[in-house]
């Protein structure tokens, strides 16, 4: 019996032993996977990595950064015959070279106009050969109603009308890249021409004529629906009966969003557009055309502000947008939020609340620098705001299709006018 007992006791050690190797065993293959492991951490993260710029070079980069952005908004000043965007510090330089503006270009600007120039020269071409017949006659009929058809060209954004042939006489209005003007006499480097119901005088260098004038007529010209009767109810389904969104009021055009054989759909601003009775509108190609208004008996600080929304025409529309750069875009209240705040007027950013800011004025009251709120795409809301440029215009961020652009300030019944300008 004792012999046993002492068997079994050796076969208990035995079996400790066992598993105190075999711990140890594992233990050691434990550690050496961590060490593998860390071995491997080492390589990879002593890998030859790709140079960083240092922080003071990257800082330098910044500054370079915000340089060539201001020189770039500088060189958009610069519209050709006149640079009339100026910022208000930039005035008093610009008033002791303003024969020099009036007549030059940078010549950054003069090589980007002629590669936008031969762009617009290949688009025309191309559109040519995909238009159909009747496309064709129908814009060939446009240009039969210019007798000396010419096309503003050479601007990085717009050219000065003035009431006389020189920079001495007062500006009657904007004439944008492409628009049409008929000319009606040209002298001593000045045309006086005739555009969009106004006659005035510009800088005869940044007209093209002949030919060249005629492709680009052509490759410009915008498919729209004018109104032909007093006033249009825009209504929100094609049919007899449906609710009234707005209404739309005689020559003006818009935009078409779809046609049927008795309904038109056109487009005013974002989010409001509406069908009419096809019979109430003319539905074919335009070109643009000057805008006439004046701005006599306005303060300075109201012209610069109307010059310096001039600056962004054409700019990009993008829906809760706040930045005006080429890069970014604005909404409507974007564009004049942004835009006031260079004057130092401090606006919320939604229209709505915009429409609370400053005192109230109406239609005999209201001056250019003023704003004016319009309903959106629900009865009875305020959905959208413009400034109002003087001659019964507006200046606005209208839609992803038009972006910056002017419009009659009766596009849709205005709901409110407000100077918040505080003078």
């Amino acid at each position: 019996m004792a012999k046993r007992k002492d068997s079994s006791k050796k076969k208990r050690k035995g079996s400790g032993n066992g598993l105190l190797i075999a711990a140890v065993l594992l233990t050691i293959l434990f550690l050496a996977g961590v060490m593998s492991l860390g071995a491997l951490y080492y390589l990879e993260k002593n890998k030859e990595k790709p140079q960083t710029i240092p922080p003071k070079i990257t800082e330098a980069a910044a500054v370079v950064t915000q340089t060539e952005e201001q020189t770039e908004e500088s060189d958009h000043k610069n519209t050709g015959e006149d640079s009339q965007g100026e910022s208000v510090s930039e005035k008093q330089s610009e008033e002791t070279s303003e024969s020099e503006s009036e007549l030059e270009m940078s010549s950054e600007s003069e090589s980007q106009t002629k590669e936008d120039e031969s762009e617009s020269e290949e688009e025309s071409t191309e559109e040519e050969s995909t238009e159909s017949e009747e496309v064709r006659e129908a814009k060939e009929a446009v240009l039969e109603k210019y007798k000396n058809l010419g096309m503003i060209t050479g601007v990085r954004n717009y050219l000065n009308m003035r009431k006389g042939p020189s920079t001495d006489y007062e500006i009657c209005g904007v004439i944008f890249k492409n628009c049409a003007v008929e000319i009606l006499e040209e002298n001593d480097g000045w045309m006086k021409i005739e555009s969009g119901g106004a006659t005035g005088y510009v800088s005869a260098e940044y007209v093209t004529t002949g030919e060249k004038a005629k492709k680009l007529a052509l490759s410009s010209m915008k498919y729209m629906a004018e109104i032909l009767t007093d006033s249009v109810d825009a209504l929100y389904e094609p049919k007899e009966g449906a609710d009234v969104i707005t209404t739309f009021l005689k020559g003006e055009r818009y935009d078409i969003n779809g046609e049927t054989k008795d309904w038109v759909e056109i487009e005013a601003v974002t989010e409001l557009s509406g069908y009419v009775k096809r019979e109430t509108v003319y539905t074919g190609y335009f070109l643009d055309e000057a805008i006439y208004f004046s701005l006599d008996g306005v303060s300075e600080t109201r012209q610069d502000l109307i010059r310096k929304a001039f600056e962004y025409y054409g700019g990009t529309y993008v829906w809760g947008g706040k930045q005006l750069t080429a890069e970014g875009g604005v909404d409507c209240s974007g564009y004049t939020m942004c835009l006031y705040k260079l004057f130092g007027v401090q606006l919320p950013e939604f229209s709505g609340a915009q429409a609370e800011v400053g005192v109230t004025v109406d239609e005999d009251t209201i001056r250019p620098g003023d704003l004016i709120f319009y309903v959106g795409r629900y009865p009875g809301v305020i959905g959208h705001v413009a400034i109002y440029i003087g001659n019964g215009k507006i200046i606005h961020a209208a839609s992803e299709s038009k972006g910056i652009c002017v419009s009659s300030w009766k596009y849709g019944p205005p709901v409110i006018m407000k100077n918040v300008m505080g003078d």
